[in-house]
């Protein structure tokens, strides 16, 4: 009886450390989640801005700058930050504009806005 006892709470041990590790897993990828979420509604609302000072821009001018430098002071006080700190990444083609931050979506994929849609996507 005392082997079969051994088995049984070894068994038990095993299960309890693949019931652990599933539940860290799942906390990893929640909070990934959530982060990631957070941080898209950061870049949208910073971006949000930036899109409403590019039109302005525009409105003005005829045509998007070819920087987003070119925007301060006038439009907007500083360039639009990504949730780490970087610079909104900003590449104008064929008159229209895409608007960008890397390591977002889940804290790997970029989202970005493309003026052509004018949505954001990741």
């Amino acid at each position: 009886m005392h082997a079969a006892n051994r088995q049984a709470g070894g068994s038990q041990i095993v299960l309890l450390v693949v019931i652990a590790v599933a539940l860290a897993a799942a906390y990893v990828a929640i909070d990934l989640y959530t982060g990631g979420e957070k941080d898209m509604l950061t870049v949208e609302t910073r971006g949000m801005n930036m899109v409403s000072a590019l039109s302005a821009y525009k409105r003005e001018s005829g045509a998007y700058p070819d920087a987003l430098d070119k925007l301060i002071p006038k439009y907007v006080l500083a360039v639009g930050k990504c949730p780490g700190g970087a610079p909104m990444g900003y590449l104008v083609s064929g008159g229209e504009y895409m608007l960008s931050c890397q390591k977002v979506v889940f804290k790997s994929m970029p989202y970005n806005y493309d003026s052509r849609s004018k949505r954001w996507a990741g």
